[in-house]
């Protein structure tokens, strides 16, 4: 089941990206960097503060556990819904979870008449594959100092809906 959180439930988010991230980007970006962006894009404060700019957080339970999350932007000025989080659990990923929150939201773009999704994927991440599955396109590579010395090496991959 996938439902959307009030800006009060972001606790979950937080849980489950200590849970994800070290399992999921241990072989792309050193252990210093993982612990790095959790404290940079995780804390309480940080999601609020996202949730407060217009961002949504919905998640996947099954058994009455969270196991996957997104978090989406609608950015009407370029008919785009951005996606800036999709994770699922490392121990259930590969079993549609992902497509499924991927769907849900491409269902809320196109009940905003949004015309693209686009999203940030790490170059090394298998999830590139994923998300060409699908349909998405490379549009660009993008460098972006995150501070602390690190970079995210990224693509904007794009989906016209």
């Amino acid at each position: 089941m996938i439902r959307e959180l009030a800006s009060d439930e972001l606790n979950i988010i937080e849980d489950l990206a200590k849970v994800i991230w070290p399992v999921s980007f241990k072989k792309m970006i050193s252990s210093a960097q993982i612990k790095y962006m959790l404290d940079w894009m995780y804390k309480q404060e940080k999601l609020k503060e996202n949730y407060r700019n217009g961002h949504r957080y919905a998640i996947f339970t099954e058994n009455n556990n969270s196991i996957g999350f997104i978090s989406y932007e609608t950015k009407t000025n370029k008919s785009t819904v951005r996606i800036h989080k999709l994770y699922v659990h490392p121990l259930i990923q590969k079993k549609g979870i992902g497509k499924k929150l991927l769907d849900y939201t491409v269902k809320k773009a196109r009940n905003k008449n949004m015309f693209y999704v686009d999203l940030f994927v790490n170059r090394t991440n298998p999830a590139v594959l994923f998300y060409k599955h699908l349909g998405f396109t490379i549009e660009e590579e993008i460098d972006l100092d995150i501070g602390n010395g690190y970079f995210m090496n990224d693509y904007r991959m794009k989906l016209k809906i």
